[in-house]
């Protein structure tokens, strides 16, 4: 077996623990999307159909109900052009995993086939199929839905772990962290930010009392284009002096950080260098691309080792876990055969496997314990 081989093998064996998606457990009802209309209504094709249909107004797609989006949608990126993006690649990957035609001339059979499953079975397939054994929530008590069920005392599928989003918490008169993470035992604090502000003592006080990471998702521009809705938003090149400051002034803390732009990149892997306390995660939004994953783990195994997180999913759709890691798999396991390759002594299988096991989950698994 070629090196190629053995190294895709064994990063295709090794089970993920998935850092960051916006998913929620089948026992959060409505809030656990899945489905070929959900997957056909995600952000990324909504702004890719506005582009490839510039006489349609996003009052007009706004406009229609679910399911005829997603019909427009479809006739739009999979039947009138070639679907050569990623997030369509993406969609074709799902459809050919469960069975069914990526190249249909409508929806008809999918949805037949969505139609017959039940939020559990569905769950067990797609988390078979991704080979995903635990990933982290996305989760905000200020919105008034997921609120709900916190307030009611849902108890989340095990391999859903609950992580306290901050954006719009701690803009709160009293935040009460300690009650939600008593309520909630995240696994980590999370806030998306544009640039690096210095989170509140009161944050990292709490990181410190209950032993929980924070994690940092830096260079979102909200609403570059207001009309779009959620598809609307840009990106930012950061500044990552503030980070370097924050770990200096925190060893005692541990920060996860991923970046949207790939200018930082390379910046955020240096501060890696220079403080163990900070972790590189993943290729977030914009860097979700098999080129630049790829890219950014060549650089990162480089400057850092095995010792990072080199993708989460990102996933807002049940679905999207399986094209999300089918996808990032091969875009890291291309990396890993090119340092491999650089070995004076050629990698055996034990070493091989050993890291692959860290990077696709063992790694998160232990920032999250």
């Amino acid at each position: 077996m070629t090196l190629v081989e053995r190294v895709h093998r064994a990063v295709d064996a090794a089970p993920v623990v998935d850092l960051h998606t916006h998913l929620f457990a089948p026992q959060f009802g409505d809030l656990n999307l899945w489905g070929i209309d959900e997957l056909l209504t995600y952000h990324y094709l909504v702004a890719e159909t506005l582009r490839a249909e510039p006489d349609l107004t996003p009052e007009e797609l706004f406009a229609s109900d679910k399911p005829s989006q997603a019909d427009l949608i479809w006739q739009s990126l999979f039947v009138r052009q070639s679907p050569l993006s990623e997030a369509t690649s993406g969609v074709k990957t799902v459809l050919a995993a469960f069975g069914l035609d990526p190249a249909a001339p409508d929806l008809k059979e999918a949805r037949a086939y969505f139609a017959k499953q039940t939020r559990e079975e569905h769950l067990e397939q797609v988390l078979e199929l991704a080979n995903v054994k635990a990933l982290a929530m996305t989760n905000d008590p200020t919105h008034p839905k997921e609120r709900e069920y916190w307030d009611a005392g849902v108890k989340p599928d095990p391999r859903f772990h609950a992580v306290l989003r901050l954006d719009r918490l701690i803009h709160q008169d009293k935040p009460e962290l300690d009650r939600w993470i008593e309520r909630m035992n995240p696994r980590y604090l999370a806030i998306s930010v544009e640039e690096i502000e210095p989170p509140s003592n009161k944050v990292l006080d709490a990181c410190r009392k209950y032993n929980l990471p924070f994690a940092m998702m830096v260079g979102v521009r909200r609403a570059v284009n207001p009309r779009l809705g959620g598809a609307g938003d840009g990106m930012v090149v950061a500044d990552l002096s503030p980070l370097a400051a924050l770990a200096r002034h925190n060893p005692d803390v541990r920060f996860l950080v991923t970046t949207l732009a790939r200018e930082n990149a390379h910046g955020l892997c240096v501060l890696a260098r220079k403080f163990s306390n900070i972790l590189p995660f993943g290729c977030w939004w914009f860097m979700n691309n098999p080129s630049l994953v790829t890219e950014t783990t060549l650089m990162r195994l480089e400057l850092l080792g095995p010792t990072f997180v080199p993708q989460h999913s990102d996933a807002r759709i049940l679905d999207q876990l399986i094209y999300k890691w089918r996808h990032a798999r091969h875009a890291i396991a291309k990396a890993l055969v090119q340092r491999y390759e650089d070995m004076i002594v050629p990698p055996s299988n034990e070493q091989i496997e050993r890291d692959a096991k860290a990077l696709m989950g063992g790694i998160a698994e232990r920032w999250m314990a």
